[in-house]
């Protein structure tokens, strides 16, 4: 069982990035320990010889694809995580898999690409099965949006004008 640490969800997605490194500066805050857990969607990423179905809370290496398990390793070396941070694979429901391994964690982090400023979560996400199911706090974390300062669209740049016009 993980426990007096941070586990959150890792794929490479953009809401799961954002919310591996906001876990891990978290960590890096708290001085907790950080463990990001990828689901394995059956049969994707498994090697032939070890597909099985259902749930199973760790997924040795050697059953996970050498290329598939390189990927995902790359975007967990892409977040400065600290010192013992630990990657671990899973295979099974995503939500389900995440509040079982979080049962004794300190903190349970996700992305989410539903919007935040609503709290309203669609039901059948993953965050909002976390929300609805974990014993430990969650914290959902959306995609981090383009800095509209920087931002050098045509709509951003209408948006711009207007303040600006509107200011004068």
């Amino acid at each position: 069982m993980i426990t007096n640490c941070i586990v959150v969800g890792l794929d490479d997605s953009a809401t799961a990035r954002a919310a591996h490194r906001w876990a891990a500066a978290h960590a890096h805050a708290t001085g907790k320990d950080l463990r990001a857990v990828h689901v394995l969607d059956w049969p994707i990423g498994l090697n032939a010889s070890a597909v099985k179905s259902g749930t199973r809370l760790r997924v040795p290496k050697q059953d996970v694809a050498e290329p598939y398990w390189r990927g995902i390793h790359r975007v967990f070396d892409d977040t400065s995580s600290p010192p013992g941070s630990i990657l671990q694979f899973a295979q099974g429901d995503v939500g389900d898999v995440l509040v079982r391994l979080s049962t004794n964690a300190d903190l349970l982090v996700v992305g989410t690409r539903e919007p935040v400023r609503s709290h309203r979560y669609l039901a059948g996400s993953v965050s909002h099965y976390c929300i609805s199911h974990a014993s430990c706090p969650v914290v959902t974390v959306p995609e981090q949006l383009p800095n509209p300062q920087h931002d050098l669209s045509d709509q951003s740049t209408r948006r711009h004008d207007f303040a600006v016009a509107a200011a004068s």
